[in-house]
Formats: C-alpha cells, sequence, structure tokens
C-alpha cells in the first residue's frame, strides 16, 4: 500500500509541477511578451502643426469644418472648382500627429523614413499623404483634402456638375499609417463640410 501511495504522490508531485509550469508559461506569454506587440506610439488626428512637431489644430473622429465662402470666388463652380478651392485658398489638410515611446520606435533612422507611409481613403480613393516630418521621437503626416475629393470626384462622375456644399454630406475618411516595427494603424475619421455662418 505504501508503494502505491508514493506513486501516486509522485504524479500528484508531477501534475502539479505540470501546472505549475504552464501557469508561469500563460502569465509571462501574456505579461511579458505581449507587451512587444503593444502600440508604442500614441495617434492624433491633427491638422496643423508647429516648427517642433507638437499639434497646434487637434480634430476629433467627428468633426465640422467652417469654410469662408466669400473666398469662393467662381461663377456657378463645379464639384472640380470646389476641390481647386479646397486645395489652393481653404487649404484643408487632414492629419495625424505620432509620438513613439522610443526614437524612430527602436529602429535604426534610416530604416525607419524609408519604410514609413501614410495614406488617406475617401470612397474609392487612395492617396499617398504628400506632406511628412519626421523627428525622431515625432512624425506629423498630412495630405490636402482638397485633392483627394477631386479624385474622388473623377471617380463618381460629377467633377463637372453645378456644385453644392449640402451634396457633400459626410465625408468619410480612413488614414492608414504603416509604421516601421508595428502593425498599421488605421484609424476613422467623419467630418463635414459647412459654409461659416
Amino acid at each position: 500500500m505504501s508503494l502505491i501511495n508514493l506513486s501516486l504522490n509522485r504524479l500528484n508531485s508531477c501534475k502539479l509541477g505540470i501546472t505549475y509550469f504552464f501557469g508561469i508559461f500563460i502569465f509571462f506569454h501574456f505579461n511579458v511578451f505581449q507587451c512587444k506587440e503593444k502600440e508604442s506610439v500614441s495617434f492624433q488626428f491633427c491638422d496643423n502643426f508647429n516648427e517642433a512637431l507638437d499639434c497646434t489644430e487637434p480634430k476629433t473622429e467627428n468633426d465640422i469644418v467652417f469654410l469662408d465662402q466669400s473666398k469662393f470666388k467662381k461663377e456657378n463652380p463645379s464639384f472640380e472648382d470646389f476641390g481647386n478651392f479646397l486645395y489652393f485658398t481653404a487649404r484643408e489638410t487632414p492629419g495625424v500627429h505620432l509620438e513613439f515611446s522610443t526614437p524612430w520606435n527602436g529602429m535604426k533612422a534610416d530604416l525607419f523614413k524609408s519604410d514609413y507611409r501614410a495614406y488617406l481613403l475617401y470612397g474609392s480613393s487612395k492617396e499617398k499623404m504628400e506632406g511628412n516630418h519626421l523627428m525622431p521621437s515625432k512624425v506629423v503626416s498630412f495630405h490636402y483634402l482638397g485633392a483627394l475629393l477631386k479624385e474622388e470626384f473623377r471617380h463618381t462622375g460629377i467633377a463637372s456638375k453645378p456644385f453644392q456644399i449640402d451634396k457633400l454630406g459626410e465625408i468619410h475618411l480612413t488614414y492608414i499609417i504603416e509604421i516601421p516595427g508595428q502593425k498599421p494603424v488605421v484609424k476613422e475619421r467623419t467630418l463635414r463640410l459647412k459654409w461659416k455662418p
């Protein structure tokens, strides 16, 4: 009987050891290894910034952008004319402001710079952001809204049609930011364009 009890005790000890081992493994897997997969960047919608790449015009996921109609000096304007107004006069530039927990997100500067990409999507149009300013711990990217809208107006066949701001409705933008060393950041933003009262 004592031999059986001894074998059972060894078996129970072995089970406890295996359970303990798996418990430690699960703890390290979720609390240590997973930390590397957490985003090492803070993301902010930002339409303007200063020389130090600090955000001076923060935005949200839902915004109303007011435009000065008195500066839209075009008789019988088309949607394309409005796109030109946004680009050249209003200069609306949806953008992003990123801050990293380590310089260049823990990579070599030249590798980070060569692999960083930022895109803006509207409808069926996708464009690479025109403006990218990079510092070791900060990056800002922006794109001219007028350029993106004009492209989509052409795709949908309304570029030459008479423009009415109310017909734009909500503009749903998708931001895709490819940051070296981590999964792409995908964010959605909705804005409405209105004339200033």
